[in-house]
């Protein structure tokens, strides 16, 4: 098979429900770069939540923030920031309805409101701690994603409000927030074109609704067993769970390992 480039999701794809390497992806992944086959993390996490896997799996590219953070071979080729005005509407208008906000820079994550249940039920599913409380985080620097903290329901008032951002669900109670227009798929598409690369050179693998236009983008789209419903039915195939070596099974049906 000639080289590819493949695109690999975080949690639900390369993690298991307990946040933790299956036994056998590291090798599969050392494996296809042997095999001449490039890289990529494709996430919706921040580069700094995504360190671990990337230094477990000696991965130096990656695109974070669904597609706000696009970085290759350990040089930043794109930085996409939330606007300051757009952020402050957002701030008045979850505050009111006491729905808290996390805003998300290069180096850290922080909230405007303490202790609140949803982002402690949220933040702890991807095993990582309580972020630090800090108002008019986002007048100071420069944010690249935010997060809201809403029910299904109420995010459908929050699209209506606020049609220049993007609300992607990734947790019962939490959304991703973005400009209008970003997604994974877009920041392949920055990296492909500064490989001068095409779709057609790339695989993705994902599990979550926020995989969606990356696995309609690229050549190939592989759905983990585990995805939500609404991500199956793009996938060019549908692997096996997780944690029932789903990652390892698909490399070989694809040829990209033995």
């Amino acid at each position: 098979m000639e080289n590819k480039i493949l695109f690999f999701d975080i949690d639900g794809t390369i993690l298991d429900n307990d946040k933790n390497i299956p036994v056998g992806v590291k090798e599969a992944i050392d494996e296809a770069k042997e095999n001449g086959h490039e890289v990529v993390i494709s996430t919706g996490r921040s580069p700094f939540t995504a360190k671990f896997v990337l230094e477990q799996l000696n991965i130096d590219s990656f695109i974070c923030y669904n597609g706000q953070i696009v970085q290759y071979k350990g040089n930043v080729i794109h930085k996409g920031i939330l606007d300051k005005k757009e952020l402050q509407r957002l701030t008045d208008f979850a505050t009111v309805r006491d729905q808290p906000l996390v805003y998300m820079d290069s180096y850290e994550m922080v909230s405007n409101l303490p202790e609140h249940q949803d982002v402690f039920e949220s933040i702890s599913s991807l095993k990582i701690s309580y972020p630090r409380k800090a108002e008019n985080f986002f007048l100071t620097n420069d944010i690249h994603q935010a997060l809201i903290f809403c029910d299904a329901e109420v995010q459908k008032e929050y699209e209506h409000v606020f049609p220049n951002l993007k609300f992607v669900r990734w947790h019962r109670v939490s959304c991703d927030v973005l400009p209008k227009g970003v997604s994974k798929a877009k920041g392949i598409e920055i990296l492909l074109n500064h490989l001068s690369k095409s779709p057609e050179d790339a695989i993705a693998f994902g599990d979550g609704l926020n995989d969606l236009e990356m696995l309609q983008f690229v050549g190939t789209g592989v759905a983990m067993g585990n995805s939500v419903e609404g991500l199956k039915q793009y996938a060019t195939f549908v692997t096996d769970h997780v944690s029932e070596n789903g990652l390892i099974n698909a490399l070989k049906k694809l040829n990209l390992i033995r």
